[in-house]
């Protein structure tokens, strides 16, 4: 039963690359694994413009881009196969996220994962991590038809909680998915991160955060409204 402290949220939602792992590193090297054979590389600048963004979103970026001679599919299929060659190894958790999940798992807050990500990565980042059992919702980009900044994912991770948005508390850490938990309705707590450090990330969430550390959500029972341009 939860506790009256945490009577405003009725489930906390969560991004996974970038919040639940720094896991940009990987695919950033994924990325210009896949593309090196073609000669091109994916600039450290031009990677950040993908944060948050679907899979369908990146490779149509990476096409127009870049030209490429073979078919898209092609280059999903190898950048899929290396992905999931460093998701399944030992995969290390943001600092002091397992502490937040186990306090929120002893106040019996429902939990979900809703993440641009295809499933399969999903999947095995949340197994690589040992934390499969605590989300009781896992939403991917392959379970909606618009990506973030569109509100389908967290409004579908809502529905499938039983919750209504306006009582869910969101972790996120790109803009498009900060944008997206909004337009949905929901509390946003971003966590900043190397690659969001430059970037204005308070003036679209409601509070900003430089590590779960810093997080207690009897804190957080009565956040402001962002403050904005």
């Amino acid at each position: 039963m939860r506790r009256q402290a945490n009577d405003r949220f009725g489930a906390v939602i969560f991004d996974m690359d970038g919040v639940l792992l720094d896991s940009e590193p990987l695919h950033f090297a994924a990325l210009n694994d896949m593309l090196a054979p073609e000669g091109v590389t994916v600039r450290p600048e031009e990677n950040q413009h993908l944060l948050g963004t679907t899979v369908e979103d990146t490779f149509r970026w990476i096409m127009d881009r870049f030209a490429l001679p073979e078919p898209v599919e092609t280059y999903k299929r190898r950048y899929d196969e290396r992905i999931l060659e460093r998701l399944k190894g030992d995969l290390q958790p943001s600092a002091g996220l397992i502490a937040v999940l186990d306090h929120l798992t002893h106040l019996g807050m429902p939990l979900a994962v809703a993440s641009s990500s295809n499933r399969a990565w999903v999947e095995a980042t949340l197994r690589s991590l040992n934390i499969r059992e605590r989300f009781r919702v896992v939403v991917s980009g392959e379970d909606v038809e618009r990506g973030k900044p569109d509100p389908e994912i967290y409004l579908a991770a809502a529905k499938l909680l039983g919750v209504n948005p306006d009582v869910c508390l969101v972790f996120e850490d790109a803009p498009t998915g900060i944008q997206s938990a909004k337009r949905a309705g929901m509390k946003v707590v971003a966590l900043r991160t190397p690659y969001t450090k430059t970037l204005r990330l308070e003036v679209m969430a409601d509070t900003v955060i430089d590590s779960f550390k810093e997080f207690h959500i009897d804190a957080f029972s009565s956040m402001r409204d962002p403050v904005r341009d």
